[in-house]
């Protein structure tokens, strides 16, 4: 399955909310994240292009649907 990344307008008209930057903290992981900003780890995955998820680091910005 091809990826398609999405400009911050695609992704806010198909989230269905506002998107805002999220700054890792220490101690963060992509499930807590995932379950704080009520979306799937999937959808952090795809939104900010991780292939991994369990790479973050702490002073990463990522895009979350608020």
């Amino acid at each position: 399955m091809e990826k398609v990344l999405m400009n911050d307008d695609q992704l806010d008209a198909v989230s269905g909310g506002s998107i805002l930057p999220y700054q890792v903290q220490q101690g963060d992981s992509l499930g807590a994240i995932a379950k704080k900003f009520n979306c799937s780890v999937e959808d952090l995955m795809r939104w900010n292009n991780i292939q991994n998820p369990n790479i973050i680091t702490v002073g990463q910005q990522l895009k979350v649907k608020f």
